[in-house]
C-alpha cells in the first residue's frame, strides 16, 4: 500500500460536490517549489518531493497555505518546531498548530489558514507528489490493529522527543535530495522511499500510543457492549490479516466469529466507518499492489497467489477497485 494510501484509508472525508466545484486552486509540487526563494534550507528531487526549512523572520507560508481554501494535489507534512499558534482548517475541521506539532494533509484534502500566519514560525515543510507518495511500499501486517481501526487526526501534538525524532527523518530527506545532483536518480528516489517508509512506521508508533483502549461508542439497543464490539472488530481485522489472500467473502469471517454476515457487517460499519467487505478489499488490494510492484511475479502467478480462479477475474477485480488494469498499475 502506498504511504498516503494507508494514512488516508477512509480518513479523506468525502467532500460535498459544492466544495469540490468551488475549490479551483490545487497545491502541486511546482507551487511548493516557490519556497526555495526564502527558505533557510531547501532541496528537491525533480517531480518527487520538495523539502524546505523555514526559520523565524523568513517569509511565511502564505504562498502555500492561504486564506482561501485550496485542494492538496499531494501529501503535505508540516513539522512546527516553534512559533505562535496557527489555526488551520482541513476538510472543514479546525486545528490549532502549536510548538512541536505535526500536520499531515492528504491528496484531495481541502486546506485553509483560518488565522494570519505569524512571522515567528520555525518549521519543516515536506511535500510529496501524488504519484511518488503512492509508490512508497509499507507492510500493513506490521501495523498495530488499533492504528488500523481508528482514524488519525490531521494535526498531532508531539513531545519534544517525538519532534526531534521526526526532525531526524526530515533531515535525512533533505540530505538525500542535496546529494541528488550528479548521482543516480533512481537510487535517490529509492533512498527517499525507504526513509519515508521508516517515517510512516514511526508515525504509526506515535499515533498508536495516543489511542485509548477500546472504541467507546455507545451501542444501539440489542447490540453487544462496547468491549464486546471492540473484540469483534479486532478479531475480524486479525482474521483478515491471516486469511485475506485466500478468503474474500464476509460469510467466511462471520462464521469464524460465530455471528451472521449481516450482523458482522453492521458491527464493523458502526465501529470503524467502513464495511467489512471494504476492509477485506483493502487488504487484498494492498497485497496485490505490493506483489505487482515488488514480488517479481507475473500477473497470472499473482492471481493464483491471491486465490482468484483466473487471471481475467483478478484483472476485472483489480480494475473495478482501482480504475486501472494490473499491467497498467505495474507501469505507472
Amino acid at each position: 500500500m502506498g504511504f498516503s494510501s494507508w494514512l488516508i484509508g477512509q480518513n479523506i472525508v468525502p467532500l460535498c460536490q459544492s466544495i469540490i466545484i468551488n475549490v479551483e486552486k490545487v497545491i502541486k509540487l511546482e507551487n511548493v517549489a516557490k519556497l526555495k526563494s526564502f527558505s533557510e534550507l531547501y532541496s528537491q528531487i525533480d517531480d518527487s518531493y520538495v523539502f524546505s526549512y523555514i526559520r523565524p523572520g523568513q517569509a511565511g507560508l502564505d504562498g502555500l497555505i492561504g486564506a482561501e481554501p485550496m485542494r492538496l494535489g499531494g501529501t503535505l507534512m508540516l513539522l512546527m518546531r516553534a512559533g505562535s499558534p496557527v489555526e488551520i482548517e482541513i476538510n472543514q475541521v479546525r486545528y490549532v498548530m502549536k510548538e512541536n506539532s505535526l500536520l499531515v494533509g492528504f491528496p484531495g484534502n481541502i486546506i485553509q489558514a483560518k488565522s494570519p500566519l505569524p512571522n515567528d514560525l520555525e518549521l519543516y515543510a515536506l511535500f510529496c507528489d501524488l504519484r511518488f507518495s503512492q509508490s512508497i511500499n509499507v507492510n500493513m501486517t506490521s501495523v498495530p490493529l488499533p492504528s488500523l481501526i481508528d482514524r488519525p487526526r490531521n494535526v498531532t501534538e508531539l513531545s519534544k522527543r517525538e519532534c526531534e525524532r521526526i526532525s531526524a527523518f526530515f533531515s535525512l530527506l533533505y540530505e538525500n535530495a542535496i546529494d541528488y545532483e550528479g548521482t543516480d536518480r533512481q537510487i535517490c528516489k529509492l533512498t527517499a522511499s525507504s526513509i519515508l517508509s521508516g517515517l510512516f512506521y514511526h508515525m504509526v508508533q506515535i499515533y498508536h500510543r495516543r489511542i485509548s483502549d477500546g472504541m467507546n461508542v455507545a451501542p444501539p439497543d440489542g447490540t453487544p457492549s462496547g468491549n464486546r464490539r471492540t473484540e469483534y472488530v479486532r478479531d475480524f481485522i486479525k482474521l483478515v490479516h491471516l486469511h485475506h489472500t485466500r478468503e474474500r467473502a464476509v460469510a467466511f469471517y462471520a462464521e469464524k466469529l460465530f455471528i451472521s454476515p449481516k450482523y458482522l457487517s453492521l458491527l464493523i460499519k458502526e465501529s470503524t466507518g467502513r464495511s467489512a467487505a471494504k476492509w477485506i478489499d483493502e487488504f487484498v488490494l494492498m497485497e496485490a499492489k505490493n506483489m505487482l510492484r515488488f514480488s517479481g511475479k507475473n500477473i497470472q502467478q499473482i492471481a493464483y497467489a491471491l486465490n482468484f480462479p483466473t487471471q481475467s477475474s483478478f484483472g476485472k477485480y483489480f480494475k473495478h477497485m482501482t480504475g486501472m488494469s494490473p499491467s497498467e498499475y505495474q507501469k505507472s
